[in-house]
């Protein structure tokens, strides 16, 4: 079966082969780029968000354009960067223009919560999606996926599964605690600024904890152990893989331990040192209290998984 990372793979010669190597500083691999504008680096990412998958039709149009926009600044948090502004394309069959009106609604909701610019974008005909151009800049420095060391620690910002639970809750009619953590994301960039002197790598686990924090081994060339009662969670175990939580995990010098949890941030685990460079080693291990270990079926969110 075809993965997102099967499909990915495809271009990446197109990126290894950049016509501006002394400006483009990181390029696709990453939650965004990284490019050198004069001496400041300018950091962007794209998102797509398409109906039936990403959002539920029925969906109101403000929540729509929130979500779409948020999902999508959450790459820059996870990059340590703060937001500056975004363009959106919007492809659509609706024909009412109130859904429009409700939707420029949300996108202006959005832009005055973070304090962002909208710059450009188009609209043409179709099944509604929505993609939504990014750029920012770092709080201090970019926080790549490739930076941790062995022995370091592995922290979470938040809890996961509740963006799960508040969609069940959401297609039920439940009014409860987590809709708004499935209708109304966070990015999190306060806590990306509280990190950004200090975390070695960093991600948005929009994907899932366990595929999310995979991608920071392979790109590492570092291994994990993290323990599951350490983990929050909302209901069980399968909420390290659903995604859709847009916490970040980074890892951080164990020194700074005592200092961190004080702090709010989640201690979950520990990266150590790579004992094999095949593809089918397991860089990620879950441990349970009694020294068992969990298995999953899939790692988390792949858009061209059935």
């Amino acid at each position: 079966m075809i993965s997102e990372s099967d499909i990915l793979k495809c271009f990446q010669h197109l990126v290894d082969s950049s016509h501006h190597k002394d400006s483009v500083l990181l390029g696709s691999g990453d939650d965004a780029a990284v490019i050198d504008t004069l001496g400041r680096q300018l950091v962007h990412s794209v998102d797509i968000s398409k109906t039936g998958i990403h959002f539920h039709e029925s969906m109101k149009p403000e929540d729509i354009a929130y979500r779409s926009i948020t999902t999508a600044l959450s790459d820059l948090a996870g990059m340590g960067c703060f937001p500056s502004f975004i363009s959106i394309a919007l492809t659509s069959d609706i024909e009412e223009i109130s859904w429009y009106e409700k939707f420029s609604n949300g996108i202006k909701e959005t832009l005055d919560e973070f304090c962002i610019d909208l710059v450009g974008g188009d609209v043409t005909k179709g099944e509604l999606n929505i993609s939504v151009n990014v750029f920012g800049h770092p709080f201090q420095k970019a926080i790549m996926r490739s930076g941790a060391k062995s022995d370091e620690s592995i922290y979470l910002t938040g809890q996961l599964g509740k963006a799960k639970q508040g969609l069940d809750d959401w297609l039920q009619n439940k009014s409860s605690i987590y809709c708004q953590s499935y209708l109304r994301p966070k990015p999190q960039f306060q806590k990306a600024k509280e990190i950004s002197d200090f975390a070695t790598s960093c991600i948005d686990i929009s994907d899932g904890l366990i595929k999310d924090l995979g991608d920071i081994c392979k790109q590492s060339k570092v291994d994990a152990e993290i323990y599951f009662e350490d983990i929050p969670i909302t209901n069980d175990y399968l909420d390290l893989t659903y995604g859709d939580d847009y916490e970040l995990c980074f890892t951080a010098p164990s020194n700074l331990d005592n200092q961190l949890r004080d702090q709010g941030f989640f201690l979950i685990g520990k990266t150590t040192q790579r004992l094999e460079m095949s593809e089918k080693h397991s860089f990620l291990q879950v441990f349970n209290k009694d020294g068992s270990t969990l298995d999953f079926k899939k790692s988390g969110w792949d858009p061209f998984e059935k």
